[in-house]
């Protein structure tokens, strides 16, 4: 048993003072974990969660294999006592899905950046798992620390996904309130959090550039983001200088196919129709559970380092979120779902393209119909726009 001093664990990482006010937003320290996942794997919720996800992701194993598999991960986590070790069975989960869901991962940028150094992850926003998942993936299968990622809390209201989600480096961006003086006070917050993960623990973070994911993939920056980095900035310091010192790489997601395109383009139609959307309480999990699960096709990552040269330094907030769109729109992969879903909102004018050949767009314009074969025509158009908004030209 580890001995307390004064109530505390020995060895237990206390913040400072001036920390304090971070408990609200933190992921778990190190010696957090054990008792974190103890909890989590005697809820019976989460084992069958696990087990759900156990199964969709490894489909060709026979019941005992599964159940084999579940209860040694289940043992692995047990005795986990670090976020690394966590993070490395995490790792062992998230493959099989990755393997099953995804055709092609590909990826770009990333040897560009030197592992020695923290950055700033700013990304398009497409999945509400599968981005920060990947970028993850990609970060720790090439020697880069792994990120600690921005997650709303409206996502993080059941508390199994709140503890898991602090297992993971995950940190809270509270959008759940609605004062001004709150809202103000929590973005102070978050920048003074996001400062002390760059500078004091030279960590990588992840966050999107906008709240929730793109619902039309026109990939704009909230300038209102980038304002609220810089709330933390030193009073010596101009607004750009430090911002320039965050180190922002964008990052541009592409997915050939997203698995909740009807989704979003029927919650944007009825948002227009009526003014407004309810969400209902399940939308968030249906939607991690396709988009971890379905088919995406192909996936690319890009990682851009042309905002660490310095010229951020004599921008403000507005200016660099049209650096950041810059990039990400400039960075994207097209498909021949892209140019498919062109010839489909156009169908009398021959769409000519000198990336793909002529087969390749009609096989994909075949897969567009097929999955759009019981939608009506408003939110059968609104796909239609989302798939042919991601090819720029």
């Amino acid at each position: 048993m580890s001995k307390k001093v004064n109530g505390i664990a020995e060895g237990a990482t206390l913040l400072q003072p001036w920390q304090d006010e971070f408990d609200q937003i933190r992921e778990f320290f190190d010696e957090e974990v054990h008792a974190s996942v103890q909890r989590l794997c005697a809820d019976n919720s989460f084992v069958s969660l696990l087990s759900a996800f156990f199964s969709q992701a490894q489909t060709e194993i026979s019941e005992a294999q599964l159940t084999a598999s579940l209860q040694q991960t289940i043992g692995n986590l047990n005795s986990a006592n670090s976020i690394k070790e966590l993070q490395l069975l995490v790792n062992e989960i998230a493959t099989p899905i990755i393997d099953s869901s995804v055709a092609k991962l590909s990826f770009s940028g990333l040897d560009q950046l030197p592992t020695d150094q923290h950055y700033l992850f700013i990304s398009n926003h497409r999945d509400i798992l599968m981005d920060p998942l990947l970028l993850n993936f990609l970060l720790y299968h090439h020697q880069y620390e792994t990120a600690h990622c921005a997650i709303g809390d409206n996502l993080l209201q059941n508390s199994i996904a709140l503890e898991f989600a602090r297992l993971n480096k995950c940190f809270k961006i509270l959008r759940s309130i609605t004062s001004p003086r709150e809202i103000l006070k929590a973005m102070k917050v978050q920048s003074a959090y996001i400062r002390h993960l760059s500078f004091n623990n030279a960590a990588n973070i992840w966050i999107a550039q906008k709240e929730g994911r793109s619902k039309d993939n026109l990939d704009k920056t909230n300038p209102a983001l980038i304002k609220m980095l810089g709330l933390a900035k030193p009073k010596e310091l101009a607004f750009g200088d430090y911002i320039s010192q965050l180190n922002i790489v964008p990052v541009s997601f592409s997915y050939e196919w997203d698995p909740c395109d009807i989704d979003k383009a029927t919650e944007l139609e009825i948002t227009e129709q009526q003014g407004h959307y309810k969400k209902e309480a399940i939308e968030d999990l249906t939607a991690v559970k396709k988009g971890l699960f379905e088919p995406k096709g192909s996936v690319h990552v890009h990682f851009d380092n042309q905002l660490l040269d310095g010229q951020l330094k004599d921008l403000n907030h507005i200016d660099i979120a049209e650096k950041i769109d810059h990039s990400i729109i400039k960075n994207r992969v097209i498909f021949p779902v892209n140019d498919a879903a062109k010839q489909a909102l156009s169908p009398t004018k021959v769409i000519t393209s000198q990336r793909f050949k002529k087969e390749e767009t009609e096989k994909a314009l075949i897969e567009l119909e097929r999955r759009l074969s019981g939608c009506t025509p408003q939110v059968r158009k609104r796909v239609l726009l989302n798939y042919a908004a991601h090819s720029t030209d």
